[in-house]
Order: C-alpha cells, then structure tokens, then sequence
C-alpha cells in the first residue's frame, strides 16, 4: 500500500511522522528549520515525514488540506533550510491528493551525517543549537544524544515473529508473543527498560504497557545484553494490569478481530532510547 496513505490513515505523531494545519509562511520559516533539524536527527532510521494539511486533535485528524493557488515551492523551503543548517539535509516537499483533498509532504532522507545543527543565528534560535525529535516532540539535543550520535552505525531493530499477542500466562498478569531483537550497531547495548504502546487502526493510543521480561517474567527490573552485530529471538513478555486496560471485541474462540499497531520503545543503560512501529497487523487472544 502507498506509504503516504497509510501515514493518513493510521499514522500518529512520532519521531518519524508531524502532522501539520498549514503550510510555513515566511513568518514560520523559524518553525520549519527547527522541525526539519529535529527529524533529521530522530533516531528513527528510515524516511521521515511532516504532512501538511492536516490537524492532529486528541479525538483523531481533522483532513483540512491546502488551497492549490498557495502551494509553495520546493526550493523556497530548500534554500531556507540549506542556508541555516549545516550538514547539508536531504529532503523533499511535493503535493499529494487524498479524497480529492490536496496536502503537502515534506519527506526528509538520508539522515546518517547526524547531528544536524544551525549555521547562524536565526530568530530565537541560537548558532550551533541541536534539535531531536523524540516521541511526539522537539527537544534539545542532550549529551546522550550526541554520544548516540557519533558512534551509532546502526540500531537496536525489533519486528514480531508472530501475528498474535497470546494473553494466556494469567498467573504473572502478561501476555507474549515472539520476537527477533537485533543488535546492528558496533557496540554492546543492554536494555534496562522496556514499554509497549497499543494504537488503533486510527492511530488513536489506546494503551501502554511495560516489558516485564524476554523468555522469562522478571519484572519491571529486566535486563537484557545484546553483543555488537548480534540477534536474539525470544518471547516478548508485556504486563497487562487494571490501571491501563485494553477494551477488546472477543469472538468465541477467544480471538480479537480489531486492527492494532504496535509500538516498541526500549531504554539502555545509557538513557539512549530505541523505538520500533510494528507495521503488522496483530490479533490479541485470551486463554
């Protein structure tokens, strides 16, 4: 399926995704270099994407779209970021049509010259500042990051071995499903902390839940060392509790139909965090 479409139409705001009312007018070019930067330096390692066009609002997206006259140009944004930051960031911003509703897309590419940082003084942003996107927002980039930065030359990948999260160990309060975790960095990396978010097929969050252990239920004190250039496949333990329930269409047989995307974010013993979107499609069962 079209990549674009399913930002759309299930995607939420993260550390790869932004969702934007209205285009950067010359007065918001300080908006655009800042969210440009943060994204380049996300720690998402794929295509980033800001869409323009469209409310982001707690109860779901509002499509508002742009007016064809006002589109701006590709390189008006071009020159305006080149200038102010330094590396050089790849991107591109084009027209995409939805339901006859015209939007705006700022795909952001080839990111691995991080970090990114401003040239000059621009505004209220200061020469030499940092930015990251982190989750849903802009942060200064912190010492952590930096060392993230310079010696990452990879990342720490998960993806579902599985198509369906068993909630069967009623006994320790989780559920699991298989999982490959790989290593791709030249270093050694222990997790030390671990949650796993729960969206609709809207990409409304419906809930989160922390990792209780990789084979073994351990508990919120879980730890897991993973070589340079290593892989491990195991179960994915996930505490299910009262305080942050999922509410579930249950057939007979156990099984719930409804579409969920899965979000992993994981935390090593340096502070660095890690986030995976499990594109799949999951089923939830119940014993």
């Amino acid at each position: 399926m079209d990549k674009i479409l399913d930002l759309i139409k299930f995607g939420y705001e993260c550390e790869y995704l932004d969702y934007k009312e209205k285009q950067y007018s010359k007065e918001k070019h300080i908006d655009l270099i800042a969210d440009i930067m943060a994204m380049a330096n996300s720690r998402y390692e794929g295509d980033k994407y800001i869409i323009v066009g469209i409310k982001d609002k707690p109860e779901g997206k509002e499509i508002k779209g742009i007016n064809p006259r006002e589109i701006v140009d590709s390189s008006n944004y071009t020159q305006v970021v080149l200038n102010n930051i330094e590396p050089d960031i790849q991107f591109d911003y084009f027209k995409y049509e939805y339901h006859g509703t015209l939007l705006g897309v700022f795909k952001i590419y080839n990111t691995d010259n991080k970090p990114f940082m401003l040239k000059r003084k621009y505004g209220k942003l200061n020469e030499g500042l940092c930015l990251i996107r982190m989750g849903s927002i802009n942060s200064v980039a912190k010492r952590s990051d930096f060392d993230y930065m310079h010696r990452n030359h990879g990342t720490l990948e998960a993806k579902f071995l599985e198509e369906t999260l068993h909630g069967v160990h009623d006994a320790d309060g989780c559920a699991s499903i298989e999982v490959l975790l790989s290593n791709t960095t030249n270093y050694p990396i222990t997790i030390i902390d671990g949650v796993v978010n729960i969206f609709d097929g809207q990409g409304k969050k419906l809930s989160h839940h922390p990792v209780f252990g990789i084979d073994h239920v351990i508990g919120a004190d879980f730890q897991l060392g993973l070589q340079p250039k290593s892989e491990k496949v195991g179960r994915l333990f996930v505490a299910f509790g009262s305080s942050d329930p999922l509410r579930l269409n249950i057939d007979e047989y156990g099984i719930s139909t409804k579409h969920f995307t899965f979000e992993l974010v994981f935390m090593d013993a340096r502070q660095s965090k890690y986030f995976t979107k499990i594109d799949q499609s999951i089923t939830i069962q119940i014993a």
